[in-house]
């Protein structure tokens, strides 16, 4: 990321030196300021640190535009920063006591590994907004909403991107060699419960699943699994590899010794280090992300907005993801009147539903019961992509062709170069 702040109002909180005077919530009442603080619990260094990035950027630049117009009840946002490393609940806990001792009264993570973040969050008051599209995350929330209630996932979770996968590489316009499939993903539930979905559908229609395998995550070395495939030669490799380190090695020694096999990668491309760091070589992966932001004409001047201000394109979701989730709370927060009535504006994101809200990436509403987003083309859609000359061409939204719209024309596969006929 080029720089976290420029006219924004930013403060970072060092959590390895702050020194911490209350082992739990704070309840005292916070001094009046001049701005309102909202806290970036996120993945600023570790495993997660290509996506914190972008979430970083994302929020920042939404929070510079807002206070550009004049804030949020008259006042100026201010961001507080703290590292939640690899997620760990020690980490998470750490960073929630950091910065509600900062005085904030948002947390806007991003996402993250595992439940914990979202437990030691939940001991708190303060809305936290995620979308980290994750079951593992969203169950210990909606088992126990009557104290947790202020943890809103604002996308649904993992379930449908597995069969969604499956279905729209199966009807690429391609005539594939055999129906033979390789799997591998990390060893998080997250991968786990996408390759198990694309598993149970190639197995509903005929395809030989010639590996299924789980590796440590955070692997960059696929010699085994590759010479598995590479006596195989299956028609398509599913590799559910969300670690952007990961699945750059996978393609890199892939390529070494190719077979006619296409390639799908969930999520980890939506960085836009992923391309940067491949270069030519992504030419032709397919990949999806159960949201990004919509190719319309505003969403194309803001994508050029980001880069002018942080010198590359934005990552297909954090930034535009962040933006929503700004403004879903600066909503709740104007119907409320005051940034701090923390009931009533949970109960404002509870209630999404009945006033969506249309962002960049979609249409948002909540399932109060679970707290989690809505599922379906009419809220945020599935995108899938095929990376064509180094950028991402929309080919899919959900399992629907894209037709086009005005500002991006209808995209169509390519055969990767990789794949000689």
């Amino acid at each position: 990321m080029k720089r976290i702040t420029s006219s924004k109002i930013v403060t970072l909180i060092v959590l390895v030196t702050i020194f911490l005077t209350s082992c739990g919530p704070s309840t005292a009442t916070k001094p009046a300021s001049q701005t309102i603080k909202i806290g970036v619990p996120t993945l600023m260094t570790g495993w997660g640190a290509p996506m914190g990035a972008d979430i970083m950027a994302g929020l920042g630049m939404a929070v510079e535009k807002v206070n550009s117009e004049g804030g949020v009840l008259g006042k100026q946002l201010e961001i507080v920063y703290a590292d939640t490393k690899n997620t760990s609940a020690e980490d998470c806990a750490l960073a929630a006591q950091s910065l509600d001792q900062a005085g904030v009264v948002a947390f806007f993570p991003g996402a993250f590994y595992g439940p914990a973040c979202a437990v030691e969050f939940a001991h708190y008051k303060q809305p936290f907004l995620h979308a980290t599209a994750s079951a593992e995350v969203v169950d210990p929330i909606a088992e126990n909403l009557k104290e947790y209630g202020n943890v809103f996932q604002v996308s649904a979770s993992e379930e449908a991107f597995g069969p969604n996968a499956f279905t729209d590489m199966t009807q690429l316009p391609y005539d594939y060699p055999n129906k033979k499939v390789a799997l591998l993903g990390g060893d998080i539930s997250y991968d786990m419960l996408i390759k198990d979905g694309i598993a149970k559908m190639a197995e509903e229609n005929g395809w030989e699943i010639v590996m299924n395998d789980v590796y440590p995550y955070g692997t960059t070395e696929f010699g085994a699994q590759l010479a598995k495939i590479r006596t195989e030669k299956p028609a398509i490799i599913f590799a559910c590899i969300t670690s952007v380190d990961s699945a750059v090695a996978f393609v890199d020694q892939f390529l070494q010794n190719p077979t006619d096999s296409l390639i799908f990668l969930q999520w980890s491309p939506v960085a836009s280090e992923f391309i940067q760091l491949l270069g030519e070589k992504s030419d032709g992966l397919l990949w999806q992300t159960e949201y990004a932001y919509l190719p319309t004409k505003d969403n194309v001047e803001w994508a050029k907005a980001f880069k002018a201000e942080f010198g590359r394109d934005p990552g297909m979701a954090w930034p535009a993801l962040m933006d929503d989730m700004l403004h879903i709370w600066i909503k709740a927060v104007e119907e409320v009147g005051t940034p701090t009535d923390y009931e009533a504006i949970n109960d404002y994101i509870r209630k999404l539903s009945d006033h969506p809200y249309q962002g960049r990436a979609g249409r948002y509403g909540i399932n109060p019961l679970r707290n989690e987003g809505l599922a379906g083309a009419e809220w945020l859609p599935i995108h899938f992509y095929q990376i064509q000359n180094q950028l991402n061409v929309l080919l899919f939204l959900g399992t629907e062709p894209f037709k086009g719209s005005d500002a991006a024309p209808a995209g169509k596969f390519i055969l990767p170069p990789w794949i000689k006929q």
